[in-house]
């Protein structure tokens, strides 16, 4: 009699008349794997939200450049100030 057994850790499936042990091998039945396979999916159909961290460098970004990225984020500053006040400015609303 031919047993299904399942890794646990890859999720593939192989049918064996000999018994299968050790490393991440366990013996489902056929009802058990069925509902692996539909968890599995549940789980992958989920979208996924990384967190990505953008690297800016304020100093190669123009005076108005500079300004448009200010209000984007909501971050006050004088337009009439001079750009290494203003990168100031940004930098202190970012820590």
């Amino acid at each position: 009699m031919k047993r299904k057994y399942k890794n646990t850790k890859t999720g593939a499936v192989i049918y064996s008349s000999s018994p299968i042990s050790g490393g991440n091998w366990v013996e489902v039945g056929e009802n058990e794997t069925e509902g692996i396979k539909q968890k599995t999916l549940e789980k992958t159909d989920e979208p996924k939200t990384e967190y990505v961290e953008e690297e800016i460098d304020l100093e190669q970004m123009t005076k108005t450049e500079l300004i448009e990225f200010a209000k984007e984020h909501g971050i006050k500053v004088n337009e009439k100030d001079t750009k290494a006040v203003i990168i100031e400015a940004i930098a202190k609303a970012f820590e």
